[in-house]
């Protein structure tokens, strides 16, 4: 896991050599049947690339490369590198964000006998959320299926969730094949910023999802075209009363106190669809390599090029269990996103929009955007300025939505839940610097000069408020451990400015604005009804 030469180093030699014994590697068995070419077949370029990209995609992977040399007989030899990042992990989650949190206890092993399996035990504490689960996923379901089942309690209930996914095999693969089963009840969160006694209202909120989908891919390498169908069945119900919780205590909630506002109880309708949605898109994506994108001296693989893909689907009242208001409706949904080069700079953007019509009326439309650039020059190599613009919002919702301008996730320099509210914009601007020491190898150190903006609109929604615009500005370490991983700690201070209010925040947390976990809101990924686009196959 660590490279050898990193383990005479100072202090930590000891820590190296103990980690790389403990360890157990990546078996070459795994690694074989990952690549999309056997020995004796005739060398072909394109489905070595894919099998190196297939094998980047692997999160306990810190990198993987395949070179082809001569063999000296006229043929090709192809060996292959990967180094593994440290898969089992005992993870207390602690952050400091406002305030000193244990978020979570998790137990993980991601890559178990070293064959790709992922075991997991995780107990998740953070503001509404107070659950315990077990996990376990396999790559290597029946060949090349993807498998998950995961079970688990939260405060309101319990979860279970499974599906089985035969994906398109890098851009080889023509066929795609989806099942998925899911149910359970969560908290749903609304922020009352202060113009109430009590801080949240938590709406107890069960949901049922069956899927079946399947997909044909058609067209050339780099230029292909998707064709799918979706048939699924949602139930959504609200199985108790609404209750509130008085400022960051989610251990003692009370009943919610009288009746439900009209903006709320708009939300909390139940409602149940069988649906079916038919997909189609076009992808047209080349792939070259980049370093320090997601952390300071990682290898990432980022497409260059661009997919664009529809939904339209149709819901009907039929086979919901008794009691359960059925809809009958039309929907649809658009997603696009492109990734371009600038010189050494990268561009990367994306947008999604769904909405149903119901009785002539348009309902729950949901709009999330984000435009994303890494700007670099040859002449400050140490350096990368990121930057980010993003809208989202929601009109006539139906389901429980609502958006926040603080947070993490959000403006960093205000408190989780600051400003709610039905629209937003929010920009960031972030120069990363990679310090050159400790040498490569060992770690990764660098700083980070930020500053971000925003903007809620209310909208809609419950206990929305028109912030104005918001400011703050920062700076904080980065680090990353080993040297070339993409998993990165910050420890960052925030300072609000011009007319925001509050006092400077301290947040230790991982790396949010991240390539490899895609751009989008939270909040708005939480409301979707329909969370299944050709992009997903």
């Amino acid at each position: 896991m660590f490279d050898p030469e990193s383990t005479e180093v100072g202090a930590l030699s000891w820590t190296y050599r103990a980690l790389n014994t403990l360890h157990i590697r990546t078996q070459p068995s795994f690694i074989r049947r990952e690549l999309l070419v056997d020995e004796g077949d005739c060398y072909d370029s394109f489905l070595v690339s894919e099998s190196e990209r297939l094998l980047d995609a692997y999160g306990f992977l810190a990198r993987a490369t395949i070179d082809a040399e001569d063999d000296g007989r006229g043929g090709k030899a192809l060996v292959v590198r990967t180094q593994d990042e440290w898969s089992t992990k005992v993870d207390m989650g602690v952050t400091y964000d406002a305030s000193l949190s244990v978020e979570k206890l998790e137990v993980t092993e991601e890559n178990f006998i070293g064959q790709g399996i992922f075991a997991e035990f995780e107990h998740q504490q953070r503001r509404e959320t107070k659950a315990q689960s077990f996990a376990l996923a396999t790559p290597r379901l029946f060949g090349r299926a993807d498998a998950r089942i995961q079970y688990g309690r939260d405060r309101p209930g319990r979860f279970f969730d499974q599906y089985v996914r035969y994906p398109f095999i890098g851009e080889t693969g023509r066929y795609s094949v989806r099942q998925g089963y899911s149910h359970g009840t969560t908290f749903f969160s609304y922020s009352t910023d202060g113009v109430q006694p009590y801080s949240q209202v938590l709406v107890p909120q069960y949901r049922e999802v069956i899927e079946l989908s399947a997909a044909q891919r058609f067209g050339e390498r780099w230029r292909s075209w998707i064709a799918g169908l979706t048939l699924t069945r949602d139930v959504i119900r609200f199985p108790s009363r609404a209750e509130v919780a008085y400022g960051i205590d989610f251990d003692d909630l009370q009943p919610y106190p009288g009746d439900l506002p009209p903006d709320l109880a708009d939300q909390l309708a139940e409602y149940g669809a069988t649906r079916v949605a038919l997909h189609l898109g076009t992808r047209r994506y080349r792939y070259v390599e980049y370093q320090g994108i997601d952390g300071m001296r990682d290898r990432l693989l980022v497409g260059h090029g661009f997919f664009a893909g529809a939904s339209l689907g149709r819901g009907f009242d039929l086979f919901l269990p008794a009691g359960i208001p059925g809809v009958d409706d039309v929907f649809g949904r658009v997603h696009t996103s492109f990734g371009a080069p600038l010189g050494s700079s990268l561009f990367t953007g994306g947008a999604t929009v769904e909405a149903r019509r119901d009785r002539g009326l348009w309902q729950d439309v949901l709009v999330d955007a984000d435009l994303v650039g890494y700007l670099r020059t040859d002449g400050l190599r140490s350096h990368t300025l990121f930057v980010r613009a993003s809208v989202a919002g929601g009109w006539q919702t139906t389901m429980p939505y609502q958006l926040s301008l603080g947070g993490r996730d959000a403006l960093r320099a205000l408190p989780e839940d600051r400003f709610p509210g039905g629209r937003m914009a929010r920009f960031v601007v972030e120069d990363r610097i990679l310090f050159p020491w400790p040498r490569e190898g060992t770690a990764d150190l660098g700083l980070s000069i930020f500053a971000d903006a925003g903007r809620v609109w209310e909208g809609d929604v419950p206990y929305a408020v028109d912030s104005g615009w918001q400011a703050g500005v920062g700076f904080g370490l980065r680090v990353g451990l080993p040297s070339r991983t993409r998993n990165i700690w910050r420890l960052d201070i925030a300072f609000p400015v011009g007319q925001t209010q509050g006092d400077p925040i301290f947040r230790f947390t991982f790396e949010v604005n991240r390539f490899r976990a895609g751009f989008f809101t939270p909040d708005v990924q939480r409301s979707r009804r329909y969370n299944l686009g050709p992009e997903h196959f």
